[in-house]
């Protein structure tokens, strides 16, 4: 059974992304050419993705639990379980609308736990909003940046195909995501293992090991 330690840790480890890394907007360069195809990380159409995460926090302590992502559209369908098959959150998102909860054991029964964590989930595996541009950071490294009001996020394409993330509030750094041995699923490129890096007082660790993924038929 899930103790009550655990519970606290994920609670500030899903819904503590303001206290996250203090790192500032780079500057960019334009591209010379069209670089990324950024929108190729995310995959399109409905999935089913089942990690086994692990949290670590920087100030001591840690945690395990099952997490089941289903996209299909522009809905998302989340779960959060124990390893012993205790659902603790279960939820629904659609764009542009508020996240319906279906289940919530406390503390995870809070509107504050459900908005971050499906804004983890978002930025994870859909797409980023606002309008892409190629180009390069001062080191040379290219970047596709999507840029909407109020929020950066800059993608950084890596040589082993997979990716770096790093997601910015009003010029302030906010998350890093990093994806790790990256394997291609039809047009998506599906990470075995993910990193979610915070810093700060708050600051944790969340590692996404896959477990499996699944394409689903579409929708009628």
């Amino acid at each position: 059974m899930i103790g009550r330690n655990l519970f606290f840790l994920l609670l500030f480890l899903l819904a503590s992304c303001s206290l996250a890394d203090r790192e500032m907007l780079p500057d960019i360069t334009p591209a010379d050419k069209p670089a990324q195809h950024c929108p190729d990380y995310f995959p399109a159409g409905s999935w089913q993705f089942v990690h086994a995460i692990t949290f670590h926090m920087a100030a001591g302590g840690e945690g395990t639990a099952l997490g089941v992502v289903v996209l299909d559209r522009k809905e998302i369908r989340c779960a959060l379980m124990t390893v012993e098959g205790l659902t603790l959150f279960e939820a629904r998102s659609t764009e542009g609308r508020p996240v319906q909860v279906s289940r919530a054991v406390p503390p995870f029964d809070t509107e504050e736990f459900a908005a971050g964590l499906m804004g983890d989930v978002r930025t994870i595996f859909q797409k980023p909003q606002g309008e892409a541009e190629d180009g390069r950071l001062a080191g040379g490294a290219p970047v596709c940046r999507f840029t909407a009001v109020g929020r950066v996020t800059d993608i950084l394409p890596q040589q082993d195909g997979c990716w770096t993330m790093h997601t910015y509030s009003d010029g302030i750094g906010v998350r890093t995501i990093r994806a790790r041995s990256c394997k291609r699923m039809g047009t998506a490129v599906v990470p075995e293992d993910i990193d979610l890096v915070s810093s700060g007082q708050a600051g944790y660790t969340l590692h996404m090991h896959l477990i499996s993924a699944e394409k689903l038929p579409a929708a009628n």
